[in-house]
């Protein structure tokens, strides 16, 4: 699991955000976390998922790195990242190019 450089939070203190970065850097488990991240699959461009989800064996099989864009507490925080991605990407003009946007 990859988190970006400029990860974006909801309810998290500066301190918090670089314990969990590194807790989701080596798959720690028992995190209560809700994540946005890249497509798996290629369609649109964020999902949402609950950390645990990524515990199943059918997301451990998966080759494909997981790229992390933001985290939250809850499915609500997430929301309000993707909204916030949204914005700036809109701001920056990068055509909705998530992974330009990051530097990915």
């Amino acid at each position: 699991m990859k988190v970006v450089n400029t990860v974006y939070t909801y309810g998290y203190s500066e301190d918090e955000v670089r314990h969990l970065a590194k807790r989701l850097k080596y798959n720690v488990k028992r995190l209560k976390l809700t994540l946005v991240c890249l497509p798996l699959f290629g369609d649109g461009l964020m999902e949402i998922y609950d950390y645990k989800q990524f515990q199943q064996k059918f997301y451990k099989d998966i080759k494909k790195e997981v790229v992390v864009l933001g985290f939250a507490p809850d499915r609500g925080g997430a929301q309000e990242i993707v909204l916030s991605i949204t914005q700036d990407l809109y701001d920056a003009d990068c055509n909705f190019d998530v992974k330009k946007f990051f530097g990915i």
